[in-house]
């Protein structure tokens, strides 16, 4: 009996140190992704995103150029309207050029939080790259430091469209639908980027907001997830250390899914490439 008890003992004491083991190590992969995503200024790449609206998924590719200090960007879409582009410079101050290789078949000036350009998207121009899932992470991180090491698990090592990389998983067992006072005036984007939850997800649970740039009044009730997401699955480049992979999940299941490719990190920018006379855009 003495015996069982000390195997007993024993195996309890693998599984408690394994599990521990385990999320120490998604914890310390996380830390290094949030400190070499810091060191990144410029970047180039290509993504596919699966967003959900209402009941259906929306899937855009795109190739995207950005430099973060000062802010430029281009982007192209692949697919489904291949050629549409979008440029922001310092000509532009706080608009964008379209060209949206559509009706009225004309460059057309636009604000990149307007509903046109924002439309079948969650997230605007100004979220592409690493920096806006890294400050949603960051936060989630600190909210749940407490708890994280249960709350996180690594999942080992993979095989990701040939590209070794760590697998972790995040459960967030305090996400929940609240009830959430304005406590002063915003817009809805605005406010979405004080809380660290997506903008998207005020307008789909709060029928009153149409636009991203609608205004909250102080005061105003609002139904806002608690968090930014349920779950989360991350796949992070071993030498990069930057993600190539995310499902982002709510409390209807999947919510948002990225997948990044072709990805180059601090590239040396011209002025060309963020100029509409670039003979490769069509502009």
């Amino acid at each position: 009996m003495q015996v069982i008890k000390k195997i007993v003992s024993v195996l309890l004491f693998v599984v408690f140190y394994i599990s521990v083991s385990f999320s120490q190590n998604a914890i310390d992969i996380s830390n290094k992704m949030f400190e070499d995503a810091k060191k990144v200024n410029s970047v180039t790449f290509k993504i596919l995103s699966k967003e959900r609206f209402g009941s259906e998924y929306k899937l855009i590719e795109a190739y995207f150029k950005k430099q973060s200090t000062p802010i430029r960007i281009y982007y192209k879409q692949l697919k489904p309207n291949y050629g549409a582009e979008v440029l922001i410079n310092e000509k532009y101050s706080k608009k964008s050029l379209v060209n949206p290789n559509s009706f009225p078949w004309i460059n057309v000036v636009l604000d990149p939080m307007s509903k046109s350009l924002r439309d079948g998207q969650h997230h605007s121009i100004y979220d592409a790259g690493f920096d806006y899932f890294i400050k949603i992470l960051s936060d989630l991180f600190e909210k749940n430091k407490d708890d994280l090491s249960k709350l996180i698990t690594y999942k080992g090592e993979i095989n990701y469209n040939n590209i070794q990389c760590y697998k972790i998983e995040l459960n967030n067992p305090s996400f929940q639908i609240i009830k959430y006072k304005a406590q002063g005036n915003y817009t809805v984007n605005s406010l979405a980027s004080k809380l660290n939850i997506c903008d998207y997800h005020i307008i789909e649970r709060n029928p009153a907001f149409k636009e991203y740039t609608d205004k909250i009044t102080i005061g105003t009730i609002l139904n806002i997830p608690s968090d930014y997401s349920k779950k989360l699955i991350l796949v992070i480049n071993k030498i990069t250390y930057l993600p190539v992979y995310m499902e982002i999940y709510d409390d209807k299941g999947l919510f948002e899914q990225y997948q990044f490719s072709e990805v180059q990190i601090n590239p040396v920018f011209s002025e060309n490439d963020f100029s509409e006379t670039n003979k490769e855009y069509g502009f």
